[in-house]
């Protein structure tokens, strides 16, 4: 009989002692794989979905608060600003493109996003790319939208059809809902593997007209006759008009222009792009220092952002991975016990096989040879549960961080560790490949 038939006896001899310890070896490597697979992917992610913001004006507060709930639309947003910030950038000699963004509502969880047709014939979500749409056309008129990819896959609306937003960034029991106000789609956006995936754009004005717009009253115009006009009080408790004909949307889009009281005017954030990187620094100081036209405002690079609120992750996942190794190293130590544990119950079967003209070397590799296949077939598993454990959670990661991650991307350091473990069980082998080499036959038979 060949030495690994012999292993492969010995071990299905201990089904439950050899099953438990490449168990305790596969849930050691698996931890580690997916939180090293989960932090590479996500961190990737998070950089390349960050690298078209070159530089973000916001309310004063937390810069990744803003990073977070303007870039990858977690969180809720600081506050908002006057429409005026905005207007001051745009018109910076320094500044080529500048995007406002307002938020308020939300569809079934999606945020509703009011800004400038810009987002899609300008912005440059990654270097050389630009949102595209898979059908349908950008909005032109108020109450007109663009829906992410994914709101069309979750919520099955097309172009041509109409949806109600609800008040506040996220659904919620008893959410307010502007029935008076319906969204039409008219351009489903392709998929871009972004936060913005999820999410629907509209004109800035249809988010002012929901929660501003207040007309003035016994104006006789056709878009008046067709929409009942109420008071909207401060408090968001709306008295919306009633559904207009889309034909009188240029009409209302001027008229709700003039109506809304500049104060009531407000952006979330403002994204800019710089005509060159030399004005990035002293533009952000002027902001940040309040010396930039008097606004009050931050200005953040999104990027470095990133990088801040890793390194802070940085340390939860140096935590997460020590624990990980500590099991990986106990289930290692389990395969030297395991064996060990067995050399005493196998001496007479040791002396018999000696006896019968097997080496002490032959003793000693079969010893070393089932702490190698255990090793391996632990780590190997380990290695396939790890990324499936990802590719599972992927789902869930993406509704919850808006960054998308497969568990299909591999590194070196998995490697490493697979060939690590599999050494080490090897080395912790040698003691009790030791013990049996030294079994004395004429003492065991």
């Amino acid at each position: 009989m060949s030495i690994f038939k012999i292993v492969i006896k010995n071990l299905t001899q201990r089904k439950l002692s050899s099953f438990l310890t490449m168990l305790s070896v596969l849930l050691g490597t698996a931890l580690i794989i997916s939180i090293v697979t989960i932090r590479e992917e996500t961190q990737r992610a998070f950089d390349q979905s960050a690298t078209g913001y070159e530089l973000i004006v916001g309310p004063k507060g937390s810069p990744v608060q803003l990073t977070l709930s303007t870039v990858f639309h977690i969180g809720f947003p600081i506050n908002n600003m006057p429409f005026k910030t905005y207007e001051l950038l745009k018109n910076d000699k320094r500044v080529k493109l500048a995007i406002p963004y307002i938020l308020g509502d939300n569809y079934k969880n999606h945020r509703i996003i009011g800004t400038t047709r810009e987002i899609f014939t300008e912005f440059e979500y990654v270097k050389g790319k630009k949102y595209e749409l898979s059908e349908g056309k950008i909005f032109e008129k108020e109450f007109e939208s663009v829906i992410g990819s994914d709101v069309a896959e979750k919520t099955g609306l097309k172009t041509g059809d109409e949806f109600t937003g609800s008040h506040g960034i996220e659904s919620f029991e008893f959410a307010e809902e502007h029935s008076d106000h319906n969204f039409k789609v008219t351009g489903v956006m392709k998929k871009t593997y972004t936060p913005n995936d999820k999410v629907i754009f509209t004109s800035i004005e249809s988010v002012w007209d929901i929660h501003h717009y207040a007309p003035v009253e016994n104006k006789e115009t056709p878009e008046s006759k067709t929409k009942e006009t109420h008071n909207h009080n401060h408090d968001h408790k709306h008295s919306h008009t009633d559904k207009t004909d889309t034909n009188n949307t240029d009409t209302i889009h001027s008229h709700s222009l003039n109506e809304i009281p500049e104060d009531r005017k407000t952006v979330s954030a403002v994204l800019i792009n710089l005509k060159s990187p030399v004005f990035f620094d002293l533009l952000r100081r002027q902001i940040n220092d309040d010396k930039f036209e008097g606004i009050n405002a931050q200005a953040i690079i999104p990027v470095m952002e990133i990088k801040q609120l890793f390194d802070i992750i940085g340390n939860i996942n140096s935590i997460l991975l020590f624990i990980s190794y500590l099991v990986v190293i106990v289930a290692v130590i389990s395969i030297l016990v395991s064996i060990y544990n067995t050399i005493n119950e196998r001496k007479n079967e040791i002396a018999i096989m000696r006896s019968l003209g097997a080496s002490r070397s032959n003793i000693f590799s079969i010893i070393i040879l089932e702490g190698l296949i255990i090793s391996f077939i632990g780590s190997i598993l380990g290695f396939i549960c790890g990324h499936l454990i990802v590719y599972l959670l992927s789902p869930l990661i993406s509704e919850k961080t808006g960054v998308y991650i497969t568990g299909l991307v591999f590194n070196i350091f998995e490697l490493y560790l697979v060939s690590g473990t599999i050494i080490l069980g090897i080395l912790v082998s040698i003691i009790p490949a030791i013990k049996a080499y030294r079994t004395d036959v004429a003492t065991n038979l």
